[in-house]
């Protein structure tokens, strides 16, 4: 069943207030808060009372909120260049899945809401294979008043620890240097998404689903190889497409539908 992809060869390659920012608000209160609490200590009546004569604590640097960390967001320092390299990824991808006889064979309903489904992983994946520069910047977070008049629900970056997880996990996947046979079979793993399909073709595209991870073990010559090929597989299947697009296409496009530009780049190509 499986041959009738076309996707082994190397010539395929050639070509109100929202609820989030309250949250926000209420999180940096408490964290100062507790460097606060301290200070206000330090200073009172009593405890100058009961420690008169005793020798002055020694200076420490200030202890950085924990919270910090966490609330930083960034973005990537060329927008423009990035969200070209992403498009040109996923029109290859694009491509590449509708050149194959049994996505064709798919309902156009059910060709879209796979692809809406598998878009995010497919571009990171793509991502291992091109060498693209994610440098980024941190960006100025807005405040609650902004978002209000605004009514912005989008922040303005991502979490930088999202960003540096998914930069990590590009860097794992190129070092295992993934050939094109392996790239196609985790690429049709990750496409073929039975959940999101119809009933009547459920059961097909879950038997395409198997055959490609079938496939993808059976070709690796070694366990230690097949395993780690299948951790890839798993992080893919994990990622999340609100950063990929935050990373990606929100700095340009300035919009959250980011799935519908995604399928007019599928309709197009």
């Amino acid at each position: 069943m499986f041959g009738g992809w076309g996707w082994g060869g190397e010539a395929a390659y050639k070509g109100g207030a929202p609820p989030s920012l309250i949250a926000s608000v209420h999180s940096i209160m408490s964290c100062c808060r507790c460097g606060l609490r301290g200070e206000a200590e330090r200073g009172s009546i009593l405890f100058s009372l009961l420690n008169r004569g005793a020798p002055a604590p020694a200076q420490t640097k200030p202890r950085s909120c924990s919270c910090a960390s966490s609330s930083r967001l960034v973005s990537v320092r060329a927008p423009q260049p990035v969200f070209t390299a992403a498009c040109r990824v996923l029109a290859t991808t694009f491509r590449l899945v509708k050149s194959a006889p049994c996505f064709g064979g798919l309902p156009a309903e059910d060709q879209r809401r796979l692809v809406r489904r598998s878009w995010a992983p497919l571009l990171v994946l793509g991502l291992a294979r091109d060498s693209v520069d994610l440098d980024t910047v941190e960006t100025r977070q807005t405040g609650l008043l902004h978002g209000i008049l605004t009514h912005s629900r989008e922040p303005p970056g991502v979490p930088v620890g999202d960003v540096e997880g998914l930069k990590q996990f590009v860097v794992q996947c190129r070092g295992l240097r993934i050939s094109v046979r392996e790239d196609a079979f985790l690429k049709g793993a990750l496409i073929f998404s039975p959940a999101v399909t119809q009933p009547a073709c459920r059961e097909y595209v879950r038997a395409l689903q198997m055959e490609a991870e079938r496939a993808l073990y059976e070709h690796v010559r070694t366990a230690r190889r097949a395993r780690r090929l299948r951790a890839v597989l798993a992080g893919l299947r994990s990622t999340d497409p609100h950063t990929v697009a935050g990373i990606f296409f929100r700095p340009v496009t300035g919009t959250s539908y980011v799935d519908e530009h995604v399928l007019a780049m599928f309709n197009e190509w």
